[in-house]
């Protein structure tokens, strides 16, 4: 039983199946919230050992301790970016708007 964290790669019983399962958050001290291979979502799943006696679903084993990154966008932010001077234009078009200087 090891503390798991964002992005662990675990083996969790679902209804007495066996699934490959990704740690996508840590909710409480043991409790966490897996995504399966078939991007089913498990809340509050726990070790078997701290395993509630009601509850369908628990972790059997850590497969793989690497974690991944946390999301799967992409980090470009320059995609959509506006021309300077047309963003010194569009300032100054809202100042006169706001002084009452409107051009039709």
């Amino acid at each position: 039983m090891k503390k798991l964290k964002v992005g662990n790669i675990v083996s969790a019983v679902f209804l007495g199946e066996v699934h490959k399962c990704e740690v996508i958050e840590v909710t409480e001290k043991d409790m966490y919230k897996l995504r399966t291979e078939s991007r089913t979502i498990l809340p509050s799943v726990q070790w078997k050992k701290h395993m509630k006696k009601n509850s369908p679903w628990y972790i059997e084993a850590l497969l793989d301790a690497t974690t991944t990154v946390k999301s799967d966008k992409t980090k470009d932010t320059k995609q959509n970016t506006t021309d300077k001077n047309e963003l010194e234009k569009a300032i100054k078009n809202q100042k006169d708007f706001i002084r009452g200087a409107v051009k039709r």
